[in-house]
């Protein structure tokens, strides 16, 4: 097994309620990351249909997981040797509750991984998702990983338990604006834990919330190791160390991802 691998963070802008160019957008990411040599991909949160999308196109459209899209994402994963953090909801047939979730598809394409958001806001834009209940630890590519989204990482709560059972490395979709900054928590939740947090940010502008600022990082010993703000879409690619569970780099490479 490689020990040491490409790691890409798409800080992308999705469009709100535009499910097709979103699908577009990270399956042609997928394609440019694997050109790159990248073996991990990871989203922000509501990477496919923005997070306003509610009042715009209702939920009708989300779906049990795997969907069409999603297997068709499978097989590509497949096919480029990538693994992918892919946010993408969720319904349950068995009682038709909506949940913001993380994905994780390893690189032989199989769903290996799975978080619901816990920490949703009822009665705001957040309102069409159930919350979650449970914390998981999945192993891809000999690391033992644990996943949250955006403001599950508000608390220690939750990355705590993740490190409890086993988690070696905290992975985190977001669409976290500067309005409430969070890059103090990130920090505190790597310290309190000991793991490496990474967050895959977004950037754009949405029902008047600005993520132009926003950031995505990867957080190390309680200290920001690499850090991203700008309000160009990039992919952000860095070394890492599956062995010692270190970053390598010491910057993100930034690769344009042009609007479609």
């Amino acid at each position: 097994m490689t020990r040491i691998i490409k790691v890409a963070m798409l800080h992308i802008e999705p469009r709100t309620a535009d499910i097709d160019t979103n699908r577009t957008l990270i399956s042609n990411a997928l394609r440019k990351a694997a050109q790159a040599g990248v073996k991990w991909v990871l989203t922000p949160e509501m990477a496919v249909s923005g997070y306003f999308f509610e009042e715009v196109i209702g939920t009708k459209w989300i779906s049990p997981q795997p969907d069409s899209w999603l297997k068709k994402i499978l097989e590509l994963c497949k096919s480029l040797d990538v693994g992918l953090f892919l946010s993408y909801p969720e319904k349950d047939p068995s009682n038709g509750k909506c949940y913001n979730c993380l994905f994780a598809v390893n690189r032989q394409g199989e769903l290996v991984g799975k978080h619901c958001k816990i920490e949703v806001h009822p009665g705001t834009e957040e309102g069409w998702s159930s919350p979650g209940c449970r914390l998981s630890v999945f192993e891809m590519d000999g690391c033992k990983l644990g996943m949250l989204i955006c403001a599950d990482t508000y608390d220690g709560e939750h990355a705590k338990i993740l490190a409890k059972h086993g988690a070696e490395i905290i992975i985190a979709a977001a669409a976290w604006g500067n309005k409430y900054p969070p890059e103090e928590r990130w920090k505190k939740r790597s310290a309190e834990t000991g793991l490496p947090l990474w967050v895959c940010n977004r950037t754009g502008k949405e029902n008047q919330v600005d993520f132009t600022q926003a950031r995505s990082v990867v957080v190390e010993d309680g200290c920001e190791k690499l850090v991203y703000l700008g309000e160009t879409p990039a992919m952000l690619v860095y070394d890492f160390d599956t062995a010692t569970k270190k970053t390598l780099s010491r910057s993100f490479t930034v690769i344009d991802m042009p609007l479609l």
